[in-house]
């Protein structure tokens, strides 16, 4: 199949205000290939790089070096009301997209009831768009990116300010192009939309390609970078957190365990001129992908807890871990309810492979039984117990 976008070596820099300050690369030795038909994932934290690299491939911006080979119509949507005139209303400017993008007034004329239909603004659509709210410009802006047939559909992150039925349109709407050839870039921070439509994640830092592979590994690797880099109100990373399972601590990357009885604690270490605090304590448990599969909190079990100047210890109980066989990730975080004393700690995150029969498609495993009923006998029969 014949590529659809080839980026090579690319390079972007940018320069202060004066001649002194220093020429900044926003991105540079970015490599790789995407095929038709190929659902991609572009994953990193703010100011990754992510963004320039989208506006080269979408011929906004020029690299500095290297180059960025686009073969196709490219659908863009980079940033809320781009390539709208915020003068002209809805209709006109998705006649005016469909111009740029090389289409006929009637190749558009015959898509635009399809366009307005998808975006549901049919009672705005001839307002000048300058009145419309941001979740109506993402509306309009993907509806038009999507439904005028591009080769190559390049997303940004959005999205996000779409409510959720809308979001779940999109990704809908998104599975169904690629799977009649359309090749989609997909920036997002939901890393589970990211995992449910992507087959492979790019992951990016400090303008460079991290990590080209799968999704599931691109995730993994993306949440590993990040999982010591929360600050709090003191400026002490995540790592202030420890944990301990089942009284031991656990500094290793994975951990081999098996369901049952679960007790995880912590310590924080909170210096003594920053006072009280109270505080709402989390225990995350993820699957591989990034589904969150236990979510548990302090204040919502009715459990009130203040962090207090010197080490404090956090217990959390749980009776039954009942997670099916696979790889997890464990993490707390604890977050302060003062605002004018703003704290986020995230712990360290601990890989949890449970062993056992990989075929089930659950996250949880709960205890059970099969049985069979016996008319004859009038009698229930065993046939076989789960844990």
């Amino acid at each position: 199949m014949a590529t659809t976008i080839a980026a090579v070596g690319l390079s972007k820099r940018y320069r202060g205000p004066t001649r002194e300050t220093p020429w900044i690369d926003a991105v540079s030795d970015v490599s790789f290939e995407m095929e038709a038909g190929e659902a991609v994932g572009l994953i990193g934290r703010n100011g990754a790089g992510k963004s320039t690299l989208l506006r080269i491939l979408s011929r906004v911006t020029r690299p500095s070096a290297g180059y960025a080979d686009v073969y196709g119509r490219v659908g863009a949507l980079l940033e809320v009301g781009t390539g709208f005139h915020p003068e002209l209303t809805g209709r006109e400017n998705t006649f005016l997209s469909g111009a740029i993008l090389g289409l006929s007034k009637r190749d558009v004329a015959d898509r635009f009831d399809e366009i307005v239909a998808f975006s549901e603004i049919e009672s705005l659509i001839d307002m000048p768009v300058k009145r419309y709210s941001s979740g109506m410009f993402a509306r309009l802006g993907f509806a038009v990116a999507a439904h005028l047939r591009p080769a190559i559909l390049i997303v940004d992150e959005v999205l996000a300010v779409g409510d959720l039925p809308f979001q779940a349109k999109c990704l809908s709407l998104m599975h169904r192009l690629t799977s009649d050839g359309t090749t989609v870039l997909f920036v997002s921070h939901n890393l589970l939309a990211v995992a449910d439509l992507c087959t492979r994640g790019l992951v990016m830092a400090n303008g460079r390609l991290e990590f080209d592979g799968g999704v599931e590994n691109a995730i993994a690797r993306y949440r590993a970078a990040i999982a010591n880099t929360a600050p709090g109100s003191d400026g002490a990373a995540s790592r202030a957190m420890s944990v301990h399972l089942d009284g031991e601590t656990r500094d290793a990357p994975t951990v081999e365990w098996s369901n049952g009885p679960l007790r995880v604690e912590t310590e924080v270490d909170h210096k003594p001129g920053n006072g009280e605090l109270e505080v709402v304590l989390n225990l995350l448990i993820e699957s591989a992908d990034g589904r969150p599969v236990i979510h548990l909190r302090s204040d919502l079990s009715g459990t009130r807890l203040v962090l207090r100047p010197g080490i404090n210890r956090f217990l959390i109980s749980i009776d039954d871990m009942a997670l099916a066989p696979g790889r997890y990730s464990l993490w707390l975080r604890l977050v302060g309810l003062d605002p004018l004393a703003p704290l986020i700690l995230d712990s360290i995150r601990t890989e949890l492979r449970i062993a056992g029969d990989h075929r089930l498609d659950s996250l949880v495993v709960p205890r059970h039984r099969f049985e069979q009923r016996d008319e004859m006998a009038g009698a229930n029969v065993e046939v076989g117990a789960g844990r």
